[in-house]
């Protein structure tokens, strides 16, 4: 969805009323008896501006909590990890009232992360975890909007050319969702008949799986009456991934991933790791493999297997970005049960989840 070009003397949201249009009509189809909460950092102030002016004219009550750089990373920094992991009763309250919400990404410098303790980062997304529970409960519709994070200063922290990250997350962005949802949906009915993956990639990646019968989830940027009779009430923007479930046992192989993962302000460079029956039993990384062990061991890799996959779908998206799921042919693979396509045996602490880079992904029936 493509800015506006704002009029002499308009206010700042005014630019950003199309992209607000898309969300409240398309993605979320808000209402009258809707509560939209929208989580906002400075810079994107405009954008939640917007957005609730467009909810508010579909006749929807709204909600805007505003979040700062230095409140974040003080609270992160002076507060204990008792705190940290607690439930926000205030958040804990609106989750038990709101229909929909949607997250616009922050803070900016990723940078100031880089010395917080690990045990912090486990806490804050534990406590972040507990005051949720009332949204996913009562399955409210959600749109991650992550675009506070496509910032200059994240781009140095994590090495990343910010020219290209910001015109291809835009591209993206701008791509009509009703193209990715029949690329999704022609994915789909072919996995329903070729279960049989083999992902392979330079770089030594061979990885085998099978696909579970369930139906995979197609995240177009559209929460449809039919996606949330199935339990599917989230979505992101920009869009274009497909989310299906594999047969945990039948996974086998290496992965060697070209894409990096970004994790608490660093960069983790080229991760492997090996898979046996979906377990995996070995993993490291060029750079920052410290890290890459943190992440895995807060998600519980040895008891959780490999259960869900991703394939991208987003035309024009290139795998310049912080997440390059939707780039076309991007794979990912997660631990555990998939959150939404097996969410009563999906474990929200285990949340790990990479992609690969571009790869040949080969189907057989």
């Amino acid at each position: 969805m493509a800015l506006a070009h704002a009029r002499p003397g308009t206010p700042p949201f005014e630019q950003w009323i199309p992209l607000a249009r898309q969300v409240v009509r398309t993605s979320l189809n808000l209402g009258w008896k809707d509560v939209f909460e929208i989580y906002t950092y400075v810079p994107t102030i405009p954008l939640a501006e917007a957005l609730a002016l467009e909810a508010r004219r579909a006749g929807s009550d709204t909600h805007l909590t505003l979040m700062t750089d230095d409140l974040w990373f003080t609270s992160m920094h002076e507060l204990s990890t008792k705190w940290l992991s607690a439930p926000s009763p205030a958040e804990y309250a609106l989750n038990e009232t709101a229909t929909a919400g949607i997250y616009l990404g922050g803070p900016a410098d990723a940078r100031r992360m880089r010395d917080i303790p690990a045990e912090k980062f486990d806490a804050n997304a534990t406590g972040g975890m507990r005051q949720d529970e009332p949204a996913r409960r009562r399955k409210a519709r959600s749109v991650d909007l992550p675009i506070g994070r496509v910032t200059p200063e994240r781009a140095a922290a994590y090495g990343l050319d910010y020219g290209k990250w910001y015109r291809s997350y835009h591209a993206a962005l701008a791509v009509d969702l009703k193209t990715i949802q029949k690329r999704g949906v022609a994915l789909a009915k072919k996995l329903a008949t070729h279960r049989k993956v083999r992902i392979t990639g330079d770089g030594g990646t061979d990885l085998r799986f099978v696909v579970k019968t369930l139906p995979p989830a197609i995240d177009d940027g559209i929460i449809s009456p039919a996606d949330v009779r199935r339990g599917f009430v989230g979505t992101t923007l920009p869009a274009g991934k497909l989310e299906g479930a594999m047969v945990p046992d039948s996974v086998n192989g290496e992965v060697h991933a070209k894409d990096p993962i970004f994790f608490a302000g660093r960069t983790i460079v080229r991760p492997w790791f090996v898979v046996k029956r979906g377990r995996i039993v070995a993993w490291g990384a060029d750079a920052h493999e410290d890290r890459f062990n943190e992440a895995l061991k807060w998600s519980k890799v040895t008891r959780a297997k490999l259960g869900w996959f991703t394939i991208g779908l987003n035309p024009v998206a290139e795998a310049v970005m912080l997440d390059n799921a939707i780039v076309k042919d991007d794979v990912g693979v997660g631990l555990g049960p998939h959150p939404q396509l097996e969410r009563r045996a999906a474990d929200p602490m285990v949340s790990f989840y990479l992609t690969l880079g571009p790869v040949h992904v080969d189907l057989k029936a």
